[in-house]
């Protein structure tokens, strides 16, 4: 019922402005969604398998112009999915049911087009109307204040105004900061609080600061990108890019910061973190675990379970060893866990490499994956016996 599609890594599938047809959902590897203003780019997200872009061609119908541009980062595959096979699939769908999935895509529909970006001049403004919105939405009561989820906030706010995350949680720290708004913890979520009675006027003594702000932190992110975007780009883990700065490798005059959060997080954490003892990072949560290097944080137990695998052949070990993201504790833990057998085998095959041993990369991203996900599995049955 559903078609599928390839794209090669730097491959655009759409572009900003085109005429939608089509949802896409992502079988495997991973895109970039992005905004296009002249020869500059603006990165929106990157997304994953499992994940969907495209969806406004089905909510606005077809040929809706497409609101950002999509290119495949690595070798990809993505399902797509037309309105026609939306409208397919709801034919045996209870009417009710359907009634309010509808209404619920109209109001989207209609909140998109009340605070898009370019119906104001300020993208400060355009970003407080959503949070009044959601504020009504969230509180039926009466009472003077009301509480709206930070996170909630940062989710529709990035998605409408097409804003990074980063950006739209600075905006709600300027506005605690200049007594806007409050943010409360309550246990491990955050809550923005807020008097609706208050809010326009004294949003409208701090917006155009605000405003401007905001904007230079838009403006320096279309010159620079992050260790996330250039891994992205070399098509590498995080972990092998810091490793390259950490050994001088990269060359330092290419490594920058965002001056303003640089300023802000050297403040809080004081200087003397360069010169403190490095916390010794855990991993307990599946969800941390991302790539092979990942895997030296978990508990030992944890460890042990995942290499002493017997299915991985000798020189799939050797692979996994003499990979850059193997730190020397790293795989002497490894050794300890590999079964004895296998072990000894490793063992002689090592000793006999010489310098001009390379790895095979394709090799060690199917094992990394093999291996985070049997990791992944793991965690889970540890923390689900407790």
């Amino acid at each position: 019922m559903f078609s599928s599609k390839k794209y090669a890594a730097g491959e655009v599938l759409f572009r900003q402005g085109q005429p939608g047809i089509s949802a896409h959902i992502i079988k495997s590897g991973q895109f970039e969604v992005y905004l296009e203003n002249g020869n500059k780019e603006q990165q929106l997200a990157v997304v994953g398998p499992g994940q969907i872009f495209g969806e406004m061609a089905l909510l606005g119908g077809s040929g809706t112009p497409r609101t950002a541009s999509v290119r495949a980062l690595t070798s990809s595959e993505v399902i797509n999915l037309s309105r026609a096979h939306l409208l397919t699939m709801f034919k045996g769908v209870d009417p009710i049911l359907k009634h309010l999935v509808l209404t619920l895509v109209n109001r989207l529909k209609e909140m998109n087009g009340k605070i898009r970006p370019d119906r104001t001049d300020h993208v400060c403004e355009a970003f407080c109307r959503i949070l009044t919105l959601l504020a009504k939405v969230k509180d039926d009561n009466e009472e003077d204040l009301v509480s709206v989820s930070f996170e909630e906030i940062l989710d529709q706010a990035s998605m409408i105004l097409a804003l990074d995350a980063s950006d739209c949680a600075f905006v709600l720290n300027e506005l605690e900061k200049r007594y806007v708004i409050k943010i409360e913890e309550a246990g491990n979520k955050r809550q923005v609080v807020f008097d609706p009675q208050e809010f326009t006027g004294r949003l409208t003594t701090v917006a155009d600061e605000i405003g401007k702000l905001i904007e230079g932190r838009m403006l320096q992110r279309s010159s620079l990108i992050d260790v996330t975007k250039l891994a992205d780009i070399a098509g590498v883990g995080q972990t092998q890019v810091l490793n390259k700065i950490g050994s001088g490798d990269f060359p330092i005059e290419l490594v920058s910061f965002k001056k303003e959060d640089a300023e802000s997080w050297l403040a809080n954490v004081g200087s003397d973190f360069f010169t403190s003892t490095p916390s010794k990072k855990v991993i307990t949560s599946p969800d941390q675990v991302m790539t092979f290097a990942d895997i030296a944080f978990v508990k030992g137990s944890v460890q042990k379970k995942v290499f002493s695998n017997e299915e991985i052949g000798v020189f799939q070990w050797i692979t996994l060893l003499k990979h850059e993201t193997a730190t020397e504790e790293f795989a002497k833990r490894i050794l300890s866990c590999i079964p004895p057998r296998i072990g000894k085998e490793v063992r002689s095959e090592l000793s006999q490499l010489d310098d001009a041993y390379t790895v095979d990369e394709f090799e060690f991203e199917e094992l990394e994956e093999a291996l985070v996900d049997f990791t992944k599995e793991v965690l889970e049955q540890k923390n689900a016996e407790g």
